[in-house]
C-alpha cells in the first residue's frame, strides 16, 4: 500500500468512526504508525489478522498463525470528545508530483511559511518526511538539519 491509500484510509476510517484500521504490514507502515503513535494522532498499533473485525482488538497470536495475505497491522484511532484526533491526513507528495525539500526549506515549511507551493504547516499539524534516515517528524528533521520527501501532513 502507498502513502496515498494510508492517508486516505486513516482519514476515511476516523471520519467514520472506525476503532480499529486494518493495514498491510510493511516497514513503510509500521514507520508511519510508530510516528502517529508518538504523537498521539493513533492510540495503539497491534498485529493480527484479517479474521478479526474492526469492532474488536486484534489477536496478536492469529499474526503468527495466518497466512502471510491475512496478516494485517492493526491501528486504533483516538477520538477527544466523540471527535477524530486525526482529523485530516492529507498527502503533500503526490505520486505524479513529488516534492523534496532541503533542510533549510523544512525548517520555514514547519514554521508556517508557504515553500514549493505547499502551505506550511499550521497549529496542531505534524509532517511526515522521508529523508535519508527513514521517515521522521517535521520538527525533528529541522533538529537534525535533515531534507527528504514530505510525505504528508497530519491535522
Amino acid at each position: 500500500m502507498l502513502p496515498h491509500e494510508l492517508c486516505a484510509r486513516l482519514t476515511n476510517a476516523s471520519l467514520a468512526r472506525h476503532r480499529w484500521v486494518p493495514l498491510a504490514p510493511t516497514k513503510q507502515h509500521l514507520s508511519l504508525l510508530s510516528l502517529l503513535l508518538s504523537h498521539g494522532f493513533v492510540s495503539a498499533v497491534s498485529y493480527g489478522s484479517t479474521s478479526t473485525s474492526a469492532a474488536v482488538p486484534p489477536n496478536p497470536a492469529s499474526f503468527a498463525t495466518a497466512r502471510l495475505s491475512d496478516r494485517r497491522v492493526w491501528a486504533e484511532l483516538k477520538y477527544r470528545n466523540d471527535r477524530p484526533v486525526l482529523d485530516k491526513m492529507r498527502l503533500v507528495s503526490h505520486p505524479s508530483r513529488r516534492v523534496f525539500m532541503d533542510s533549510d526549506e523544512v525548517r520555514r515549511f514547519v514554521k508556517g511559511s508557504r515553500v514549493k507551493f505547499v502551505p506550511g504547516l499550521g497549529l496542531g499539524e505534524v509532517a511526515l518526511i522521508a529523508s535519508n534516515e527513514g521517515y521522521v517528524e517535521g520538527r525533528e528533521a529541522v533538529r537534525r538539519g535533515l531534507g527528504g520527501e514530505v510525505i504528508a501532513r497530519v491535522g
